[in-house]
């Protein structure tokens, strides 16, 4: 597994890959919220690619801490996954967060993440 973030100029753009086990997925959540906190991103962009999907969630896990960090005000989570599976599980991980009332959705393609990162930003 791999992870980079990349702050763009209007959002936090965070990529990871080759995910295959909850620890990892535990492990970049963590270097997430390090980073979106350091540089005080509110619009993150989640890429997750050739990974494994994870829909396994108690308490104290990745969903968990994707529900505190999309729970903060004003920040809003857009997530990707290369593969129907992984969609799937980001699917799950909405509907979760928007129980907490967290700004956390997921996608099919980029452009319409961006969009709905980009139109949450100016209300």
């Amino acid at each position: 597994m791999h992870f980079h973030f990349e702050l763009m100029q209007d959002h936090l753009r965070a990529e990871l890959f080759g995910r295959k086990t909850l620890e990892e997925t535990l492990e970049f959540v963590q270097a997430l919220i390090g980073e979106a906190r350091k540089s005080s991103a509110r619009q993150i962009l989640i890429w997750v690619r050739n990974s494994r999907p994870i829909f396994k969630l108690e308490p104290s896990t990745a969903a968990e801490r994707f529900r505190q960090l999309a729970a903060v005000k004003g920040v809003r989570v857009a997530l990707l996954g290369d593969s129907d599976e992984v969609r799937a599980s980001h699917q799950y991980l909405e509907v979760l967060a928007s129980h907490q009332g967290a700004a956390l959705r997921a996608f099919r393609d980029e452009a319409r993440a961006l969009g709905w990162l980009r139109t949450q930003s100016q209300a």
